[in-house]
């Protein structure tokens, strides 16, 4: 046992480990560099069930991660034994306090690295969630809980490009506002965990105006309205390239919109199909005509939703980290490496 010790606490180890996980990571640079579309995707995946699963299936791409967490592995177990080491040695022989500095950077780095490993292995990445100004959408992998966009502020150019970004958010769980903030440039919105990131935005159609008997009716896209008698319809499935088939049931040719409909669904089952290709055109539903009058164009924002369970870990492990540091350094007496005592 004191063998296996005093291997894990050699400095020759951890300088080994060192250099050979500097050539390993060097490699998998190349690796990524050359083949871009392959690691383009592992952004949005979570690591450890990807390599369990994707990554097996392609080891001339991955070897080089397995090789890596491998020894990644090692050098978390030499920093550990070797803080163990010279604590006990530092406490046995009573040194001054300035001799747990380096230790504490030590910490720091465990504590970061644990945080990464968390993330690593549990937590959700959900990039492309589409929403409108003053609507919401459900968080994955959180039941009951919504996002809902207040507004958004950008400024840029197309000279200096995005110069000042604001999106402003709230939180629903079960309907009830839980947390509004700001995401802001590298600034998400985090709660309990799960961090909010704005990738995109832009303006999109959400909805239509259209006019029956004399009255203008707005509603938004898989809702619901009534007319001023009562009647209820809803809005339904958008058929981009509409077309019946010989049962007479709508189906897309196509993923271009080249003849779209949708669904208007009536009092019972009746359902007719609105052409969406220009405004003036009509349709009659439920003993009612219904003209396309206009669109209802709102400004969206398309959010990355990120669970990292480790994200407190690597906040906390990289504050011991950099406290460390400036006590190393400053701190340290005629042994700091940037301010030195003189008598």
């Amino acid at each position: 046992m004191s063998k296996v010790w005093r291997f894990f606490a050699s400095l020759w180890l951890t300088i080994i480990l060192a250099f050979v996980i500097c050539v390993v990571a060097a490699l998998g640079s190349l690796l990524t560099m050359k083949y871009p579309r392959f690691y383009r995707g592992l952004d949005q995946e979570i690591l450890f069930p990807w390599l369990a699963d994707e990554g097996l299936k392609h080891l001339p791409l991955t070897l080089w991660m397995y090789a890596l967490v491998f020894l990644v592995s090692l050098f978390t177990i030499n920093t550990v034994v070797c803080t163990l080491d010279k604590v006990w040695l530092i406490l046995r022989s009573k040194r001054p306090v300035q001799s747990f500095f380096p230790h504490i950077v030590h910490i720091g780095f465990l504590l970061a690295l644990l945080g990464h490993l968390a993330g690593s292995v549990g937590g959700f990445r959900s990039p492309g969630n589409v929403v409108f100004k003053g609507g919401s959408v459900p968080v994955p992998n959180a039941p009951g809980l919504s996002v809902r966009l207040n507004e958004m502020e950008i400024k840029g150019s197309e000279e200096r490009g995005l110069e000042y970004l604001r999106s402003n958010i709230t939180l629903l769980k079960d309907g009830n506002e839980v947390k509004t903030g700001d995401i802001e440039m590298n600034g998400p919105v985090i709660y309990k965990g799960i961090a909010f990131y704005h990738l995109d935005q832009g303006t999109s159609p959400a909805g239509i105006v259209l006019s029956s008997g004399g009255e203008l009716i707005e509603a938004d896209f898989d809702s619901a309205f009534k007319t001023s008698d009562g009647a209820s319809f809803s809005l339904g499935e958008i058929y981009p390239d509409f077309a019946l088939d010989s049962d007479g049931k709508p189906y897309s040719r196509s993923n271009d919109f080249r003849n779209p409909h949708m669904e208007i669904k009536g009092p019972g089952s009746e359902t007719a199909f609105l052409d969406l290709s220009r405004t003036g055109t009509s349709v009659r539903a439920g003993g009612k005509s219904f003209r396309l009058e206009d669109f209802i164009v709102k400004e969206y924002a398309v959010l990355a939703i990120h669970k990292d369970p480790g994200i407190w870990l690597i906040i906390a492990g990289s504050a011991v980290l950099v406290i460390g540091m400036l006590l190393l350094l400053f701190f340290r007496g005629e042994r700091g490496e940037l301010v030195r005592q003189r008598g």
